[in-house]
């Protein structure tokens, strides 16, 4: 009876010790890694990609990024606008396919 009691007691005392504390899910991402490429080593068939789109074969691209993400390699292209304070970015697959596109103003450069 001695050790039931006890027993009850512990378990009491680790209860009200853990009242405090709560469970958090931690949501999966999946781990994303980008490098800055030279716009000339993208694929033949991103540049070719870019050629095709009437939209983009006449602006000049400003960064290449090679994304790797969910064990897939991804090519992140931004390009000058013709609108002034304005980038245009484009992400490809290796194949060429574009996968998203973005226009976003550009960010303010502190000198």
């Amino acid at each position: 009876m001695k050790k039931l009691i006890l027993s009850i007691a512990a378990m009491t005392v680790f209860a009200f010790a853990n009242a405090g504390t709560a469970i958090v899910p931690v949501s999966q991402e999946w781990y994303q890694e980008t490098t800055k490429i030279d716009p000339e080593s993208l694929p033949d068939k991103v540049k070719e990609a870019i050629q095709n789109d009437l939209e983009l074969k006449d602006l000049k691209i400003s960064e290449a990024h090679q994304v790797t993400e969910e064990g897939s390699v991804n090519y992140l292209v931004k390009f000058e606008s013709t609108t002034p304070g304005e980038e245009i970015k484009k992400k490809f697959d290796a194949m060429g396919k574009e996968i998203l596109k973005m226009k976003a103003p550009l960010e303010p450069v502190n000198k």
